[in-house]
Formats: C-alpha cells, structure tokens, sequence
C-alpha cells in the first residue's frame, strides 16, 4: 500500500471511503468488460462483504481489490477476444459445456434468425435479443439449453422475416412509438 494514500493517513482501512477515482475506474471497467447490472451488484456486495450493492458505498481497500478483479477480468477478455477472431467460429471457445447446454452452432443459429427478424436499430439488437430470450426465463444467449433452443427457434420461426422494405418502415414506427 502507497504510503501516501488515504487509508494510510486515517490509521485504519475501515474507515475510509472510496475516492472519486476509484468509482470513475470501476464504472468504466465496468462498461468495458460488459458487466450488467445485476452481476455488478453481485460483485460489488462479494468485495464489500455484502455490506452494499452500490460501489459508493464501498471502503477504500475494497474499492482497490473489486479494481483488481476488473482489470484481471479485462485482460482476460482481451486473450480470449483475439483468440476468437483468429483461431476459431463464435461461440467456439466456450469450452466444455454440459449435454444439455446449448451447441455453438445453435447459439449462431438462433442469433442469425434474430437478426434477419428484428427490426431494431443493429446497435440494440444484442440488447433486444437478450429481452426476447428474458420470456423464456433465460437472461443471456450463452445460457440457452438445448430444449431452450427449441422453443426460442419455434418462436422465431413464427415471426416474419424481414425485407429491406419492411424493416425500415418498421424501424419508423418503432422511433415514432418510442418519442410518444
């Protein structure tokens, strides 16, 4: 520890709140990494001893080892991103997953005929696919099983595929509904 930090002046680790440099770093790896909501809270209250859920909250030395943890995990996503792109198909590198999960092959499937359905703009359709697969009770394309698989895949047999046309139109419609 730094000998000119703010625990260390205090005397005590427990009693120093977390500066605006550590919310700023932890927001921020935060939304690089791709952390949600819910799994933010999660990790923000396992770092705090479940005192909080809120990074605002936290101590000092806790804020400094969430930052850890969220650096660590950057890095690990950056190896794992460039490995994707050179050596393999998304949603290859998944490793060994249970029988019952989903197969890559049908994580691209699935996401394919999302794409040729959704009339959203291309930068929320990611976000607008894991609200669809939230009706059947998963909340990330990544946890599909295979009977999920099914039913996503009968659903989105049922919705029109969308033409050129069609989608922007519908694209207008969706802003209008929107600014209402």
């Amino acid at each position: 520890m730094a000998k000119n930090c703010n625990a260390c002046k205090k005397g005590s680790f427990d009693e120093t709140k977390i500066t605006a440099g550590q919310i700023k770093k932890i927001k921020t790896l935060q939304h690089r990494v791709g952390v949600d909501d819910a799994v933010y809270e999660f990790l923000v209250k396992e770092y705090s001893g479940g005192r909080t859920s809120s990074c605002t909250g936290m101590y000092y030395y806790e804020a400094g080892r969430l930052i850890d943890h969220l650096e660590r995990l950057a890095l690990n996503l950056t190896k794992t991103w460039e490995k994707r792109h050179s050596d393999c198909s998304k949603y290859e590198c998944l490793g060994k997953r249970g029988d019952d999960m989903a197969t890559p092959a049908q994580l691209r499937m699935i996401e394919c005929m999302w794409k040729e359905r959704s009339y959203v703009a291309s930068k929320d359709k990611e976000k607008m696919l894991r609200r669809f697969l939230g009706r059947f009770g998963v909340s990330d394309i990544l946890f599909l099983t295979k009977e999920d698989i099914r039913k996503v895949k009968k659903a989105l047999d049922h919705m029109p595929v969308l033409t050129a046309v069609s989608a922007t139109r519908r694209r207008k419609q969706y802003a209008l509904r929107v600014q209402a």
